[in-house]
């Protein structure tokens, strides 16, 4: 009776089906198949070399750029992270396994898979050992061999062996040997076949390999040594089916008879001639795990009941068979009980075994847990030498906080914890603290008022920024003098983001904005309709009409949407001679979407803001020199003060840790506005036209204020408020508080200076068309300063804190990562003693020849390291002595 054997043509998605003479020599003779293999043969051979000629030529490769293109498109930005953060090696590797996952794929122990009916109702044959039909004939893998050939001469010397082999052939690695043979019956099942096969060619069988529906990658035609194409595709043994097809199909795969070698056991662990297949975490390395018995209950983290923890990450949705995903679930759980453990792979192992799904898989397929504890453990020590500390998952997290009441990072850090992030509780508790500050205020600087009119008090800390913002640009004409180089004369800059949640209210600074912007936006007025009379000219002029000469207009207040040339020339035009002195005049832009200023900014019309956004804060130079006619060629120093109003996730999408680096989050003044909480806003029965008039009123003043305001005191006061805080920093040994901290005391100083102008303007006289004048600030000016650098700098650690801290932990992981590069060649130069000879030299650098060791004493003599010191004579042949410098190898 003809039976034969299945394949797969994808083991991804194809159904496993009866393959015929046909497929398989279409298979092993496609061209593609052939290419496959060699490519991964090339990569692996490569890689292991560090032949960096042919791993460049792989990495440039088309079909490998399509590789990383299907990479880049991960649903799961963990999963795209964690690809990309591996080296070009490892990402080769990956190709070249991904090479041999898509070979067709046969197995060769089954005959026929029963047909299920899908979710859709379609039947289905899947390979799984439910619906096994086996054959008869067992497939035995020995791999990592230097010489499969040795192996197959073995095989040819043994009639009986040979009598009963279907085929053999070299496996893609080029490191190891398949056969396929007919079971004996007397034996046992297919793992006692294996096991008395392997023993006959003084080979261990490998007890990976044991399942009766394990895939066979199809290998080229060249590479297969024999092949007895009637046993291979006409053979059955009826009685074996009959007897084991059953046992098979209630998962009962283990040796019946005999014993897989004790030094191939869970562990993981590989006899000097044994080479059976292994997962690649064993290939790898990974310390293995000894089947210790430690019992699971009872077993608690940082007291807490951990199989309580694990029922609340899983809830009710366990992993099951239905869904596919009990493996890599029981992966995922060893990594985070492996954290939780501090690496004890006994708890581990004992808590993942005590789950019921896992004893599922253990029963119906026998699955190794051991082994994907070990697995889950190499994945940790690969990701140690990029992480300094790693975390259980977010979902093992989410449990821990439903269980205990507190985050992950609150049960494991201590009280004193120098974690610099600020969480949203302790903003949301501290605006109203703040609100009620600036409330206590209102009498001292009634401006504060009318700035908050129809406002809750945790609202009061946004508003106060927001008109802060817009009244020092209106005072774009005063200077101060900072504690950090006192010769420079200083502007009033800002550059702030109010964060809130959609319908938060957010509308109160476009209310500020009308009235205290008013000043800006009338005198623009004129400025606008001279650039608008000129573009109108142009239109109208013939090519060879004389063309109007572009207006030097003032235009400052600029909507989000404007181009780059059209912004830096109004910037450049916007110049007046203040005290015989020309002064650049602030620009303003204001807008209350942040997530649609940022996508006008990916348009040709808001090109390269960033660089503008950066320098603005210290108006530094810039420059541009582009061909197009309207850009002209000049450097110019940038005086932009803008406020914006945005969502949570259009901050994250300003700053995140892909950019946090280029500084500008120290330069932001981002004020939470936090949500309404279900209640209603004060309903206003009366028409107050007074408080706005006043906001104008002043608006109107401030826009005509100049010079050099005196407020010394207030830079003084700042200084020792920042040194404190620096302490505190160095306390912690935190070098994101210290970051963050740098800036604080410019905020401090620039949204306070309006009001403390304000406050003192009966000192303020009139010069001409400006309001100028000295006064004396005080404690209460001093109170209004604190309160704002205090907000500033708890708002960065609340946004920012955590991306600091990542961007230093990276630092210093970046660092441990490029510090050893050369730390072998370090190492053995450090080993040789300081008078040493070429003896010493083979010895401390592990070579094998002289003539490597001349040369590297020849390069140690080029670089100045050591010197030759002495000859002497030993068995007739003159040998040298060279001596250490003193010099240090870097």
């Amino acid at each position: 009776m003809n039976k034969g054997f299945c394949y797969q043509e994808n083991t991804h998605f194809s159904q496993a089906v009866k393959c015929s003479r046909e497929k398989f020599w279409d298979s092993v003779r496609n061209t593609s198949t052939a290419w496959k293999i060699d490519s991964r043969r090339e990569i692996l051979e490569a890689v292991e070399q560090h032949n960096s000629e042919v791993t460049g030529k792989w990495l440039k490769n088309e079909d490998y750029g399509k590789f990383l293109a299907k990479k880049r498109g991960l649903k799961k930005l963990s999963a795209r992270q964690k690809f990309f953060e591996k080296s070009d090696e490892e990402r080769l590797l990956a190709f070249a396994q991904e090479l041999k996952d898509n070979l067709v794929a046969f197995i060769f122990s089954c005959y026929e898979f029963d047909a299920t009916p899908t979710a859709n109702g379609n039947p289905f044959c899947h390979r799984r050992l439910a619906d096994c039909h086996l054959n008869g004939l067992v497939m035995l893998d020995i791999d990592h061999v230097d010489n499969p050939l040795e192996i197959f001469e073995a095989l040819k010397a043994n009639q009986e062996l040979m009598a009963r082999t279907a085929l053999a052939h070299i496996t893609s690695s080029k490191k190891g040997i398949r056969i396929i043979f007919t079971a004996d019956i007397k034996d046992g099942n297919l793992a006692d076949n294996q096991i008395v096969f392997a023993e006959k060619l003084s080979y261990k069988a490998d007890s990976s390999c044991i399942d009766a529906t394990r895939n066979s990658f199809a290998p080229k035609e060249e590479d297969i040594l024999y092949i007895n194409e009637d046993l291979l595709f006409d053979y059955y043994d009826e009685d074996f089916d009959r007897e084991y097809t059953p046992q098979y199909r209630e998962r009962n795969t283990q040796p019946l008879h005999h014993e897989f070698p004790a030094a191939d056991g869970a562990d993981g662990s590989v006899h000097a001639k044994t080479v059976a297949v292994a997962s690649e975490s064993a290939e790898q390395g990974a310390e293995t795990v000894r089947n210790v018995d430690v019992p699971a209950s009872g077993l608690t983290w940082k007291g807490y009941d951990v199989q309580s923890i694990i029922d609340l990450r899983y809830g009710d949705k366990l992993p099951c068979a239905a869904d596919s995903n009990r493996h890599n679930e029981s992966l995922k759980l060893a990594s985070d009980l492996l954290i939780m453990f501090d690496g004890d792979k006994q708890k581990t192992l004992a808590m993942l075994k005590a789950q019921p799904w896992v004893q599922e898989i253990i029963d119906e397929r026998d699955e190794n847990v051991e082994q994907t504890v070990s697995s889950a453990a190499q994945r940790m020590a690969e990701r140690e030498k990029k992480y300094l500390s790693q975390q259980p998952s977010k979902a093992m997290q989410d449990a821990i906080k439903e269980a205990t009441g507190q985050t992950y990072q609150e049960v494991t850090q201590a009280k004193t914890s120098t974690s610099v992030a600020v969480t949203e509780g302790d903003i949301e508790r501290w605006l109203w603290d703040w609100g009620e500050q600036i409330e206590s205020l209102f009498d001292d600087f009634p401006l504060l008022r009318d700035i908050c009119k129809g406002l809750k008090k945790n609202q009061y800390p946004a508003a106060m920024f927001v008109a802060g913002g817009l009244m020092m640009t209106l005072m774009t004409r005063c200077t101060y003098r900072f504690y950090h180089r006192p010769e420079e004369l200083r502007r009033l800059n800002n550059s702030t983001l109010i964060i809130g949640d959609p319908a938060s209210g957010k509308s109160f600074a476009t209310r500020l904005f009308k009235l205290l912007a008013a000043p800006m936006v009338a005198a623009d007025k004129a400025g606008i309709a001279a650039i608008n009379r000129y573009k109108e000219e142009m239109k109208t002029k013939g090519a060879n009409k004389e063309k109007p000469q572009k207006p030097k207009a003032l235009f400052r207040v600029h909507p989000a949407r404007t181009s780059n040339a059209q912004f830096i020339q109004d910037m450049v035009n916007a110049v007046e001679v203040v005290d015989g002195t020309e002064m650049q005049l602030h620009m303003l832009t204001f807008d209350t979407e942040l997530d649609n200023t940022m996508t006008v900014q990916k348009g040709g019309s808001w090109i390269d803001k960033m660089s503008l956004e950066l320098k603005a804060f210290h108006n530094e130079e810039d420059g541009q020199a582009y061909s197009n006619l309207d850009s002209v060629v000049q450097n110019f120093f940038v005086f932009w003060n803008y406020i914006y109003t945005g969502t949570p996730m259009a901050l994250k999408k300003k700053v995140n840790a892909q950019n946090f680096g280029s500084g500008l989050a120290t330069r932001l003044t981002c004020i939470p506005l936090p949500g309404t909480n279900f209640e209603m806003m004060e309903r206003e029965s009366t028409i107050d036209f007074e408080s706005d008039g006043r906001l104008k009123e002043w608006a109107f003043k401030l826009d005509r204020v100049k010079g050099e305001l005196s407020v010394q005191k207030i830079v003084d006061e700042l200084y020792d408020w920042t040194a404190r805080r620096m302490m505190d920093a160095k306390e912690n040994n935190s070098k994101a508080d210290e970051m963050l901290l740098k800036r604080c005391a410019y905020h401090g100083l620039n949204f306070s200076a309006p009001f403390i102008v304000m406050r003192h303007w009966a000192d303020i006289h009139q010069d001409g068309q400006y309001w100028c004048g000295e006064f004396e600030t005080d404690a209460t000016d001093w109170k209004l300063a604190e309160l704002i650098v205090t907000i500033q700098y708890a708002c960065q650690r609340h946004y920012f804190g955590a991306l600091a801290e990542k961007y230093f932990d990276d630092k210093t992981r970046d660092a441990a990562v490029n510090t050893p590069r050369r730390a072998k060649t370090i190492e053995a130069f450090n080993r040789l003693p300081e008078v040493f000879t070429i003896d010493d030299v083979m010895r401390c650098f592990g070579l094998a020849q002289n003539n490597s060791a001349r040369a590297r004493v020849f390069r140690l003599l080029k670089d100045g390291l050591v010197e030759k010191v002495d000859e002497f004579v030993e068995n007739g042949t003159t040998k040298a002595k060279y001596k250490k410098t003193g010099a240090v190898m870097i």
